[in-house]
């Protein structure tokens, strides 16, 4: 700010020359340092000068077609490799298969090349419903090249690579990167147990709002009036581990839809649902959601759930963010030794009380601190006056 408040200076020294501060002046102020051009103009004026609007306009202009450019994606057409009557997803129940590439393409964005690839059978998911893409190898006899990222695009699963194998024509070998997924399991049935267990503290008026599943930490968004407290995110913990901690069964079962909602299934608001749908039940009498992601067979597997923030996103959303697995055990265990320093730098068995204690003593001192010094006559000063 400071940096902007000089730059502004200068260049209302050099537009008094003129009276106008030109557009590309204007834009710099907006563009580097924040300054809004209804900030610009007020200022302008203060200083008896204009802004160049037409030459601002045009510099905006400018800043949009070249951030089109730079997140323009050139796209090459397909490339035919090996036919097949259609392609298919397995990679709920087999992450290592036999298969081949069916045709690929390159791709071309921000100067940086890579290339998609369409396999005839592929375990590997695509990012859908919150759940990122899986990353894994290809294995084309020895040549192995490594997936980035895995997307969706029409009913084609298309996988980013960097590159191609010498002979893309070559059966491959096609393995899912197994502790990634793993951990995005866990992650993405403890929303499901999360969602339930919200509904359950705060209400039934809670509905999921948007989530993102990755391997390190799982966000999800519900609707919600005021802040979620300290002691309503204890108690959704608390029950989110105990049905942890009963080693649920986790039912998946594909079924008319019709018959899903009868059961009680909660929808996603605003996604699309055929007449089949997949439906993940833990504990019919707890959590029935439709749900096309990746899950453990049994809530033990989890291991462990702690909520580490939550917070506002837009009006009535609130956004949670947890951990599961391993990551919530190194988490708690950090926070666990973070407590251990702190009583031992304090000398006392509840660090709590001995912090309160030192904010009250510290509060005192610097009320004092304000406090006016008082005059103070001396006592043969008094006398001289009584004298007189």
């Amino acid at each position: 700010m400071k940096k902007g408040l000089r730059r502004i200076d200068d260049i209302i020294s050099s537009a008094k020359a003129n009276g106008i501060i030109k557009g590309e002046d204007a834009f710099e102020l907006y563009d580097t340092y924040g300054f809004p051009v209804d900030l610009t103009r007020l200022i302008a004026t203060e200083q008896s000068l204009i802004v160049d609007e037409p030459g601002f306009q045009q510099q905006m202009q400018l800043q949009k077609e070249r951030s089109r450019a730079a997140t323009a994606v050139d796209t090459e057409d397909w490339v035919d490799v090996n036919k097949a009557e259609k392609t298919s997803f397995v990679g709920y129940n087999d992450l290592l298969v036999e298969t081949q590439v069916v045709k690929y393409r390159k791709v071309k964005a921000k100067g940086k090349e890579q290339f998609q690839l369409v396999l005839e059978t592929t375990p590997f998911y695509a990012e859908s419903g919150g759940q990122v893409g899986d990353t894994g190898v290809l294995d084309f006899g020895g040549e192995k090249i490594t997936v980035t990222d895995t997307r969706k695009e029409n009913d084609l699963i298309i996988h980013f690579t960097s590159q191609l194998p010498a002979d893309v024509s070559l059966p491959v070998t096609a393995a899912v990167d197994f502790e990634k997924r793993l951990n995005i399991t866990y992650n993405h049935t403890a929303t499901h147990l999360l969602h339930a267990a919200l509904r359950q503290v705060l209400g039934t008026h809670v509905t999921q709002k948007g989530s993102m599943v990755s391997a390190d930490v799982l966000r999800f968004d519900i609707s919600h009036f005021s802040k979620v407290t300290d002691e309503e995110l204890r108690q959704v913990e608390i029950i989110v581990n105990e049905k942890i901690r009963a080693n649920l069964p986790v039912v998946i079962r594909e079924m008319p839809k019709e018959e899903a909602m009868n059961l009680g299934a909660m929808a996603l608001f605003g996604e699309k649902y055929g007449d089949t749908v997949r439906v993940v039940m833990i504990d019919p009498e707890f959590s029935i959601e439709l749900c096309g992601g990746t899950h453990v067979g049994n809530t033990g597997m989890i291991g462990l759930f702690t909520i580490t923030s939550e917070s506002a996103v837009a009006a009535g959303v609130r956004r949670i963010e947890a951990l599961t697995g391993p990551a919530a055990i190194k988490f708690v265990g950090e926070r666990l030794s973070q407590f251990k320093s702190l009583t031992e730098l304090l000398k006392a068995k509840d660090p709590m009380k001995a912090i309160e204690k030192l904010m009250e003593d510290k509060a005192q001192l610097e009320k004092k601190s304000r406090k006016p010094a008082r005059t103070s006559t001396c006592w043969h000063q008094k006398r001289i006056v009584a004298k007189r």
